[in-house]
């Protein structure tokens, strides 16, 4: 009993500072900003849509899904330059891929959770939907984006330059989301927002192509980013 409370303790430490090196120390101000976000376009879409669907609340949880994975993943790397503890990691025979994958993984289960209240909230304020469905939609596009900030960090070492680099794909996909509507390659794609010239066997089908090509994507990201940290001397 002794020995597995140790571990919980000795893991909580392990995750708490690895969080406030992915972080930063600005945990608590992208958490505020998330929900300021979020209570802002719910209350604006509230007040303006009175016939609210699916489709809204997905769009209304989205922004604040990527802001709570934007920064770690962009500027992961450069806070550990920044920390020193760059060196360590690299110093360690493939020690660096199980660091690294490690905080990819704790930072997919924290915005996961962090999600929950945001969409119980959505839940109990606007209307009622499946919020775990919800959720795991969500977290299909928090993948691709946190996967793609990983690989492109590993490519610039700049967390501003990997942010800038990140911003300009998301409005590129942003301005071609009227050309890409309904289509399976649309990272943005709302899986709530049916097409009303679509028949649902069709826009299930493509809902389930959209969330492949995402996930397999998201995959090549993570491997191409642990591939490129094989290069040590970029890095150090």
């Amino acid at each position: 009993m002794l020995g597995y409370k140790s571990f919980i303790i000795n893991l909580f430490r392990l995750a708490k500072y690895n969080m406030r090196i992915i972080f930063g120390g600005k945990f608590g101000y992208f958490i505020l900003a998330a929900l300021i976000f979020f209570l802002l376009f719910g209350t604006i879409m509230a007040f303006e849509d009175s016939e609210m669907d699916l489709g809204d609340i997905y769009g209304i949880l989205l922004f604040p899904a990527i802001l709570l994975v934007f920064y770690p993943t962009a500027f992961g790397i450069q806070n550990d330059a920044d920390q020193r503890t760059l060196e360590i990691i690299f110093g360690i025979p493939d020690y660096r891929y199980k660091v690294w994958l490690l905080r990819f993984f704790m930072v997919l289960v924290l915005v996961f959770i962090l999600l929950i209240p945001f969409a119980s909230i959505a839940y109990y304020a606007l209307m009622s939907f499946p919020l775990f469905r919800m959720v795991f939609q969500l977290m299909v596009l928090v993948l691709f984006t946190s996967s793609l900030g990983f690989m492109i960090s590993t490519l610039v070492k700049s967390g501003n330059a990997a942010a800038v680099i990140m911003v300009v794909i998301g409005l590129a996909f942003l301005i071609l989301g009227e050309p890409l509507e309904g289509s399976k390659w649309n990272i943005f794609l709302n899986p709530f927002n049916i097409p009303r010239d679509v028949n649902d066997l069709v826009w299930q089908e493509t809902i389930r192509q959209n969330r492949l090509f995402m996930g397999l994507t998201s995959v090549g990201f993570i491997l191409s980013g642990l591939l490129n940290l094989q290069k040590r001397e970029r890095f150090l």
